[in-house]
């Protein structure tokens, strides 16, 4: 036996000093030995003689050690009971996680939900806006005199159409010549619904004659003017209107049957804020059959227009204004009226007072074209296109009359057609720009003219019912509607339509393609 058989055994009963509960942020309690430990150490002889070789001296020291360390064996238990809790306390905010993110996952009852109170702030720019091409213009002198001089030959008559909001319209100077003024600036406040405008300018002096619409485009940083001629006899006019509060550096690009022509001072052509240039299109590309111009501005956004007058010899060949387009892989030309040839177009420089169609591709390809006459006859003609070639294609095997063309490529490309009015008191002509579809209610800009016609294609494959200052019209799957309107402005609402109003009598013609809505300037809300 030795001296610690005697020893009883700490369990589970034995009594703590402290037996209050632990807190989760409390460390271990310092112990106080009690008295019967204090006595089982005191009882311990004191070694007398060598531990190292005394096994008496050993026994005793073992006894004595596990003594302390049936004391000590209590500490080790607070110590795992205060770890015990800490992990207790680890697992509760893992458990309340858990419950927090399995709340998240379940559907709770809907809270009333408080709106906060906003105001919506609009810019201090026009919701809407557009320019106009402004007066005909005439480069040089009628005697030849002066090649240089630009004057005004006529004014136009504009015409807006919007659905409300407040309008103001201002004309633009063109720098340098105070005498003359360019195209008018219309601004839409306070409405984000389309706003339409329109000019219509007819010509009637010594070397010009003809009826010229067209619309008051918005500005862009990229687009194109698909019609014109820099061949003698005629004169095409660049002008070039920037209507916003900084300068723009404008470049221009002339195509041709040729490809893209090399042209001098017409790249970083300044046009100053609120102000309109003129460019005489001969200046920089003389000399070209059929014309493609292509504007890219940076800096801020223009609007561009080609004014072109015909003269062959001494007689008057027409007058026209060309709108801009953009290159997409779609056009529409709604309202081309194919009409009977005369005989002139085969005599000499008379070959651009027929019917066509003017295409570019940008990069070339296949190109589809399909013509949907008045009566339903569809002609369809499929082809390649060289990139950035113009190329007019005659229309004599297009039967006479009201013409819809649709146009599709696997590329971007730009599309015109030129119709003709051929009389004995004059000649004319006009460019129809292919068109791209809006939807919605729109108020279509219609300034006075000769026979004023609204046409209507839809771009849409399913039937529907449009109105037309308010009246109701079904229209078919890629249907067309055309009617007569009077000057001012009519109401079309629709799906996918391309709009276009066309005007004429026996020696002139003239028209336009209502291009869709631009995005508005928005307003930004503030909540309180």
């Amino acid at each position: 036996m030795t001296d610690r058989d005697g020893l009883g055994a700490i369990d589970d009963s034995q009594e703590f000093d402290d037996d209050s509960p632990i807190r989760d942020d409390e460390g271990p309690r310092q112990r106080t030995p009690s008295a019967e430990e204090l006595a089982v150490e005191a009882e311990a002889p004191v070694a007398d003689g060598d531990i190292a070789t005394d096994v008496a001296l050993t026994d005793r020291e073992a006894a004595a050690n596990d003594a302390a360390d049936g004391a000590r064996r209590v500490e080790r238990r607070d110590m795992l009971r205060w770890g015990g809790r800490a992990g207790a306390g680890l697992g509760a905010v893992l458990l309340m996680t858990g419950a927090v993110l399995g709340a998240g996952a379940l559907p709770v009852e809907p809270l009333e939900r408080v709106e906060a109170p906003t105001t919506q702030v609009l810019p201090s720019s026009p919701l809407q806006s557009r320019v106009c091409a402004g007066p005909a213009l005439r480069v040089g002198t009628s005697d030849g005199s002066d090649a240089l001089a630009l004057s005004t030959v006529a004014e136009p008559q504009v015409a807006i159409g919007s659905l409300g909001g407040e309008i103001a319209e201002q004309r633009l100077p063109v720098p340098m010549r105070d005498d003359i003024s360019g195209g008018a600036a219309i601004a839409q406040r306070g409405e984000a619904t389309t706003l339409s405008a329109a000019q219509s300018l007819p010509v009637d002096v010594d070397d010009a004659r003809g009826l010229a619409v067209s619309e008051c485009g918005e500005t862009r940083l990229d687009q194109w003017l698909v019609g014109g001629s820099t061949r003698t006899g005629r004169q095409s006019t660049l002008t070039i209107a920037n209507a916003s509060q900084v300068s723009a550096s404008v470049d221009v690009t002339v195509h041709g049957p040729e490809g893209p022509v090399e042209t001098v001072g017409s790249t970083g052509i300044s046009v100053p804020p609120a102000s309109q240039a003129v460019l005489d299109l001969a200046a920089i590309a003389p000399g070209v059959d059929d014309v493609v111009v292509r504007v890219v501005s940076t800096g801020a956004p223009v609007s561009a227009h080609l004014q072109q007058s015909t003269t062959r010899g001494l007689e008057r060949g027409g007058f026209e204004v060309v709108d801009a387009v953009s290159a997409l892989t779609t056009a529409v030309l709604p309202g081309v009226v194919v009409t009977e040839p005369t005989g002139i177009e085969t005599q000499e420089g008379f070959d651009d007072a027929a019917p066509a169609l003017r295409l570019l591709s940008l990069e070339g390809g296949p190109v589809r074209v399909v013509f949907e006459a008045e009566d339903g006859s569809v002609i369809e003609s499929e082809g390649d296109l060289e990139a950035g070639r113009v190329t007019d294609f005659e229309l004599e095997e297009i039967p006479v009359g009201v013409t819809t063309i649709r146009i599709s490529a696997d590329s971007p490309i730009v599309a015109g057609a030129r119709q003709v009015a051929i009389a004995a008191d004059g000649n004319d002509f006009d460019w129809v720009a292919g068109g791209q579809p809006r939807s919605g209610r729109s108020a279509i800009a219609v300034p006075p003219g000769p026979g004023a016609t609204l046409h209507v294609v839809s771009a849409s494959e399913e039937p529907q019912e449009i109105t037309v200052d308010g009246r109701a019209v079904e229209l078919g799957a890629l249907g067309v509607h055309r009617q007569p309107v009077e000057a001012g402005s009519v109401v079309v609402a629709g799906e996918s339509l391309v709009v276009g109003v066309g005007y004429r009598d026996a020696s002139r013609v003239a028209g336009f393609t209502a291009s869709p809505q631009g995005p508005t300037a928005g307003g930004v809300t503030v909540v309180h």
